[in-house]
């Protein structure tokens, strides 16, 4: 009932994507194996004329979103860039690849995985994205402008490419034999996506999605400044924002009272980071291993991420949470 071995695989190399829109691929992907992790590497070519001033982590911010789905409706995958790269650290303790844009001709990589098996749980398996079970996948990705790159865009100009490669099973997931036992199916499909992120001068909550088919293994919620309303992840990275955090559903406080300060410290010794990050916290609902550990949400009439400002919050203070939940297959 062996899995067989892991490989990786390339499946898109050098492809040309659209600037200031999006480019769809899904006829490059090979149905059949279980697919661990798809590691994407964003190349951005830039001649720089006379561009000056990039601005800060615009490699990510230049990637408005990545959306990655099967042909049987199930979302895997609705992220930005930045936030992408975001849970990779975490994921990892230590950075992807990302070249930092600077004001000189040159291509700058950005690589970002899109991970499908938790290997911080006891059965990462159960996760695992089993396209024997699809005819296609699509892979989505909307890529800005220059603009988004440099403060005095100049004469400068951008292209940008693609290349993936799939952590996968060598051969299709084994089915369990006539007793129930081995066999590597997944048990549910992982999700990543995120809520309508909020001005913080305006609002001081964001309500969290609830469904019948979804259960919440970890919230990422990023804070901004001098950000674009209504676009996650934007702004640059502040722990000036949030001060107390409350996460509650329509009985408790699932999360009562937390300073931000210090969920950022936890969250720098649990995950092994190299440095706190700025702006972001994160908060593990199966910091035992166990999916039965996440949270369910179908009982809940009320799931709301709520904070108090530090004061003096300026407009256009960005807060965003985006769920990895753990969904029912379709």
């Amino acid at each position: 009932m062996s899995r067989g071995y892991m490989e990786v695989a390339n499946v898109i190399s050098g492809a040309a994507m659209n600037i200031n829109g999006q480019t769809t691929f899904s006829k490059e992907f090979p149905m059949g194996e279980g697919w661990y992790k798809m590691m994407l590497r964003i190349g951005i070519s830039v001649v720089i004329g006379t561009g000056t001033t990039p601005i800060a982590e615009s490699e990510l911010l230049f990637i408005k979103g990545v959306m990655l789905k099967t042909d049987r409706g199930e979302l895997l995958c609705n992220l930005p860039g930045r936030a992408l790269y975001k849970i990779a650290v975490i994921k990892a303790g230590s950075p992807p690849r990302k070249d930092a844009m600077a004001a000189a001709t040159a291509v700058y990589y950005v690589n970002l995985p899109i991970i499908f098996v938790d290997w911080r749980t006891v059965r990462p398996e159960d996760t695992v994205l089993d396209t024997s079970r699809y005819s296609s996948v699509s892979l989505q990705i909307t890529l800005g402008t220059v603009a988004d790159l440099f403060t005095v865009v100049g004469t400068s100009s951008v292209t940008a490419t693609l290349d993936c490669e799939i952590e996968r099973s060598y051969g299709p997931l084994p089915f369990p034999d006539e007793n129930g036992n081995g066999g590597g199916k997944p048990l549910f499909h992982i999700s990543y996506d995120y809520r309508p992120p909020v001005d913080a001068s305006v609002n001081l909550y964001i309500d969290l999605e609830r469904s019948p088919d979804m259960s919440v293994k970890r919230y990422y919620v990023h804070s901004g400044t001098a950000g674009t309303a209504g676009v996650p992840f934007s702004g640059a990275n502040s722990d000036a924002i949030q001060s107390v955090i409350n996460l509650k559903d329509q009985n408790r406080f699932i999360q009562k009272d937390r300073a931000h300060a210090m969920i950022r410290d936890h969250n720098k010794d649990q995950y092994s980071l190299e440095s706190v990050l700025t702006g972001i916290e994160v908060f593990d609902f199966i910091r035992d291993g166990s999916l039965a550990s996440a949270l369910a949400t179908a009982d809940k009439s009320v799931l709301q991420y709520a904070w108090t400002n530090q004061g003096g919050v300026a407009a256009l203070s960005i807060v965003t949470c985006v769920a990895e939940m753990i969904r029912t297959l379709k």
